[in-house]
């Protein structure tokens, strides 16, 4: 069953995602929501060091033996619970947000993880799109929506599209959105 999630992973718009901001990223980076670890260690392409924190034990382990990689390790991580690691340069976090009851605390959370410079960058399926509709999602979003919950918790929010370019329309799949500084 695993593999087959990851095979599925693999061909989804997430992995895009994963590679495209494997050009981003830099510094010290941490990936909330790892999984199995197939998008995070692309990561270490241009990064000094990447964690990817994980509540699924079966996918943590299975990034723990999958991808034995220098300058990357996985690590369980509640980010409802909050992770007392850091200071990180880039945060990412890849469609996990709409699985989260509690929105609001864990950006609080993330926030603290990040330096003082540091940016947070998140996918999510849009609601408003009728692709990647999913029963597991706790809360949906549209774009509007996104950006007026992260504005509560950045001081600056900007929504892209998968590859980081501006968001042109409300429709686009999936959403992104680059945060910066505290409220």
């Amino acid at each position: 069953m695993i593999i087959w999630n990851r095979l599925r992973y693999v061909l989804s718009p997430q992995f895009d995602i994963y590679e495209h901001l494997s050009t981003v990223v830099r510094g010290a980076v941490a990936d909330i929501g790892s999984g199995t670890g197939f998008g995070t260690h692309l990561f270490t392409v241009n990064a000094q060091s990447v964690v990817g924190y994980e509540i699924d034990e079966d996918a943590l382990r299975f990034a723990q033996r999958v991808f034995p990689v220098r300058r990357l390790a996985f690590r369980f991580g509640d980010i409802l619970d909050g992770i007392q690691e850091g200071p990180y340069d880039f945060i990412t976090m890849i469609d996990v947000i709409e699985h989260i009851k509690y929105d609001q605390r864990a950006l609080k959370n993330v926030k603290d993880m990040l330096k003082p410079t540091g940016q947070l960058i998140l996918s999510t399926p849009n609601r408003l799109s009728r692709y990647r509709k999913s029963e597991n999602h706790v809360k949906e979003y549209g774009s509007k929506e996104l950006e007026s919950l992260l504005n509560k918790v950045f001081a600056n929010v900007s929504m892209r599209d998968h590859k980081m370019e501006p968001l042109a329309s409300q429709y686009q799949n999936p959403l992104l959105a680059v945060c910066r500084g505290g409220v």
